[in-house]
């Protein structure tokens, strides 16, 4: 039988935590134990957990540097979200001071770029490290039911999961967030909704 991946039994918890309070409490109390208990391979990672709400959306920064495959150096007219985020991760992995404003004033990064978040709604933005990765919570309308299983699909899965690290971003098609891990030119491409917070997030690990 093979092994889950860690990307996939942190997506899986993360899943039941949208769900189970007491779960979530647990979690965002002690990750580290909450995410071994669950089967998520010894490391030497310490985890994180951040929690959306309808007003704040975390996004995450990735540790790993994108692959040449998958960095842009210039934004075309009319990118996507998915274009700007790689646009936005590419020059902050080149240049410290970029990645810098990125951590302390993403609003006039976004302007900079011609985007504007919605009013009322916020980005923290979370930067992952060699021997710390950040899991987010997405934020669950009250008493807005199960989830479809497109939210539960983009939370356990992300896409191109090949590496145990995992990164967790806002996923605009699903319920705000996916985790995605990655290694190489894996990706997973997640919106925090250019819709619901002006932004995507190419996570890698």
């Amino acid at each position: 039988m093979t092994q889950k991946l860690d990307s996939v039994v942190i997506g899986e918890i993360v899943a039941k935590a949208m769900q189970d309070e007491e779960l979530k409490k647990s979690l965002l109390a002690n990750p580290d134990k909450v995410l071994a208990e669950g089967g998520v391979a010894a490391s030497g990672i310490q985890y994180k957990v951040a929690e959306d709400t309808a007003t704040q959306k975390n996004i995450t920064l990735p540790f790993q540097p994108l692959t040449d495959a998958m960095k842009l150096e210039s934004l075309p007219e009319g990118a996507s979200p998915a274009l700007i985020t790689r646009y936005i991760i590419t020059k902050a992995q080149a240049d410290d001071a970029y990645k810098k404003k990125v951590l302390s004033d993403i609003d006039t990064v976004l302007q900079d770029l011609g985007v504007s978040l919605p009013q009322g709604i916020s980005l923290n933005i979370l930067a992952n490290n060699a021997d710390m990765q950040y899991v987010v919570i997405p934020y669950t309308p009250p008493a807005s039911g199960e989830l479809s299983d497109e939210q539960l699909a983009a939370v356990a899965g992300g896409k191109g999961s090949t590496h145990a690290h995992t990164n967790t971003v806002t996923n605009a098609e699903a319920v705000s967030n996916a985790v995605a891990a990655t290694e190489g030119a894996a990706v997973a491409d997640v919106a925090a909704g250019v819709a619901a917070a002006a932004v995507a997030v190419v996570v890698l690990t």
